[in-house]
């Protein structure tokens, strides 16, 4: 399983629509470089699930961190994101 870690992760209204934006960073601490990770987020409202996703970073290099931005199509911030208050993000895998 690929060594990487996630940090700064911050939800927030999108600048351009009324959707979820999930932003934050990545770091790469192994020692193979990866083309496309494919990344599992989920987002809860105190233990309700609210959305569920993958969603992939390209070209992560080897000891790299990478800023990434993740619009949550058809959740909008209004209705549920400023109510979201837990999340989970994992490598789901990394090629």
């Amino acid at each position: 399983m690929p060594n990487l870690s996630y940090h700064n992760i911050i939800i927030e209204k999108s600048d351009s629509s009324k959707e979820v934006v999930v932003k934050g960073e990545v770091s790469n601490h192994s020692d193979k470089s990866y083309a496309t990770v494919a990344v599992r987020i989920v987002l809860f409202i105190r233990n309700v699930t609210v959305a569920n996703m993958v969603f992939t970073i390209n070209g992560l290099s080897s000891g790299a961190t990478k800023a990434f931005k993740k619009t949550i199509d058809d959740l909008e911030y209004d209705q549920v994101g400023k109510d979201i208050n837990r999340f989970d993000i994992y490598t789901e895998t990394a090629f």
